[in-house]
């Protein structure tokens, strides 16, 4: 398992159009580090099998249930392994989606515009990722803020374990509001 996630982190660095690009031999092309980690049609079926949640015993209310567990593991693991610097942000991205979703969301002004909406919460110095929010509408796992709004909510859960440790926040100006930035400053 541990060589799978390997080869997934990879081709988030290495990009190519398909699956299959990664697999090829054409000289010109070629990546070849990832046939001596995986066949290609070892990963395919890996890839195909990957279940992560007893379907029997899920919370089908959660609309992220059967990734739950995984998201938790990671945004878990961001937070013990690295030590921010000074500087953070907070801002939203959209992971393209073209399929069927409950929670996909329609974003103009992005080059995707139809998506899954997520909060990511980064280092500013590295761009390493502290924290994650999938945006799945009323069921967001945020901690709801009175007065806040979604926005300063967000702002306030993903911040919760930084406050009072000197940090500066960066935003755009859809987090921006007076009510955020008194509660902020209360808060050090």
């Amino acid at each position: 398992m541990y060589t799978f996630l390997v080869t997934v982190l990879l081709m988030g660095i290495v990009k190519k159009n398909s699956l299959r690009d990664y697999w090829s031999t054409d000289p010109m092309f070629a990546t070849p580090f990832f046939a001596t980690l995986f066949s290609q049609n070892r990963f395919l079926i890996l890839l195909r099998c990957l279940h992560f949640v007893n379907n029997a015993t899920a919370i089908l209310s959660d609309p992220l249930y059967k990734i739950r567990i995984v998201l938790i593991s990671l945004t878990s693991a961001f937070g013990r392994v690295f030590v921010p610097y000074k500087d953070l942000c907070i801002d939203e991205s959209l992971m393209l989606w073209k399929g069927r979703l409950a929670f996909r969301q329609y974003i103009p002004s992005k080059r995707h515009r139809f998506g899954v909406k997520f909060f990511v919460m980064c280092d500013v110095k590295t761009g390493y990722v502290l924290d994650i929010i999938v945006y799945t509408g009323s069921t967001t796992d945020i901690k709801h803020y009175e007065g806040l709004g979604v926005s300063g909510s967000v702002v306030m859960t993903m911040l919760a374990p930084h406050l009072g440790k000197g940090h500066t926040l960066y935003v755009d100006n859809w987090y921006s509001s007076p009510t955020l930035f008194q509660h902020l400053l209360s808060n050090s």
